[in-house]
């Protein structure tokens, strides 16, 4: 059962945290790291300002050089520095969301990580007017729910076609302008660092950068690559076949067999595909009195179940509102329900069976068919469960999230048990449930 658990827990932060950073990093999904080629172009970039030493004097380099850039702000530094935001802005250059206190969000919970995009967002159009629409994680790393929220609400992920190391203490102007016109090609984005104050970071960092800048904005004009905003270029950008949320359905499928494997997890009838599946459990909580009287104790057996997310998908039309969604998936449970009658009834596998246990965010309607739905109390489980059975539904409705906003307050997850007996009285036929 320990065992179990820390493999639950790890695959969890693995599909929350390392796997979207994957994902963005390595296989340049939801991302965008270089511009379209043929366009003999690149984008500059600068992260982690505005400073007020550093930052005006990379403007007025770039004034010189007639060159727009996008500068990636930190919410906490645009709100100390308004008047530098709005001199960015009126210089013609873009600013995007590089969170509010330039945190690791892999490392940060729901609320935490919409509210570094969030805030972000409003200081930047409080002080400019301006929609954002740029946004690049601190570090470039991403959890599963940063690329839901940023894909929600419009944004596009900004990433770098390769790293100049200009933050770093060993830099120096020459060696900052080296690895950058090394390294350069068509399509590039270049990211280069206007704050030092970032932790990590050298404190004269930006100081390098202003010194290697000319020589960078030189050395491209003579490889013939002209430097453009990233909304010029990107307009040209084809989108790909295999969409963010293809992908993540893809991932997930790979989650959830592994989850599966490492739970003893099971379709309710081996080979096929079953709408339920299932889990006998050992009950670690206090005395649980149910309806009929039947009491659960600790140490006695139940039968987790789970529904088999593809074939809800299945069930799902793209303008399938909540209600027909439960009624179909009301009308998939009966069907397999005198199953489960003959498997507790025969099978000498579940004998000890008590009660069938779920959690689910579509409960509405199922004490008709026996179940008694109970609700969670108050407190952290509850929320990050909602959380969870939102985001999968939403995941796997074709029209995403938005098809779900207006049913928010009612979407809240509640216990469904129903007892041995209550289960074989109401669907046991003998020689009649196959």
């Amino acid at each position: 059962m320990a065992l179990s658990f820390f493999y639950a827990v790890l695959l969890i932060l693995l599909v929350y945290t390392i796997v979207p950073t994957l994902m963005a990093r390595l296989g340049k999904i939801g991302v965008i790291s270089s511009l379209p080629k043929g366009g003999r172009w690149v984008s500059l970039t600068f992260d982690d300002g505005p400073e007020p030493c550093y930052t005006p004097q990379i403007l007025e380099i770039l004034e010189r050089y007639r060159i727009k850039a996008c500068f990636f702000v930190v919410g906490t530094k645009a709100r100390a520095y308004p008047e530098l935001i709005k001199q960015i802005a009126a210089a013609g250059h873009t600013l995007g969301n590089h969170g509010y206190r330039h945190r690791a969000v892999c490392f940060q919970g729901p609320y935490s990580t919409t509210r570094e995009i969030r805030e972000t967002n409003q200081a930047i159009e409080e002080i400019t007017g301006e929609k954002v629409r740029f946004y690049r994680p601190a570090w470039g790393l991403f959890n599963l729910c940063s690329i839901c929220y940023y894909r929600l609400n419009g944004l596009k992920a900004i990433l770098w076609t390769f790293m100049s190391w200009d933050w770093s203490k060993r830099a120096t102007a020459e060696s900052i302008a080296r690895r950058v016109l090394s390294r350069v090609k068509d399509g590039a984005i270049i990211v280069l660092h206007d704050s030092g104050s970032t932790p990590g970071a050298a404190d004269d960092a930006p100081a390098q950068v202003v010194r290697a800048l000319p020589v960078i904005l030189d050395g491209l004009e003579k490889r013939g690559l002209k430097v453009v905003p990233l909304e010029e270029a990107l307009k040209a950008r084809q989108p790909g076949r295999l969409t963010l949320k293809k992908c993540v359905q893809r991932l997930w499928g790979i989650f959830e067999w592994t989850f599966r494997k490492l739970g003893r997890i099971r379709e309710l009838e081996e080979g096929k595909n079953s709408f339920y599946r299932m889990a006998p459990r050992r009950y670690r909580g206090k005395e649980w009195l149910m309806p009929d009287g039947t009491l659960l104790k600790p140490g006695n057996t139940y039968l987790e179940l789970h529904i088999n997310n593809n074939r809800l998908q299945e069930l799902i039309d793209g303008d399938m509102s909540i209600e027909r969604i439960v009624l179909k998936a009301l009308r998939e449970a009966q069907k397999e329900l005198p199953l489960l009658a003959d498997l507790l009834k025969n099978n000498p596998a579940y004998q000890d069976v008590k009660i069938l246990f779920g959690i689910t965010l579509l409960h509405r309607g199922t004490e008709r068919l026996g179940f008694t739905s109970i609700e969670m109390k108050p407190g952290l489980f509850r929320t990050l469960t909602g959380w969870y059975e939102r985001w999968l539904l939403a995941l796997f409705h074709p029209y995403g999230y938005k098809a779900l906003k207006t049913y928010r307050k009612k979407l809240t997850p509640r216990y469904l048990v129903m007892t041995r007996q209550e289960l074989i009285n109401r669907y046991y036929r003998p020689g009649g449930n196959r």
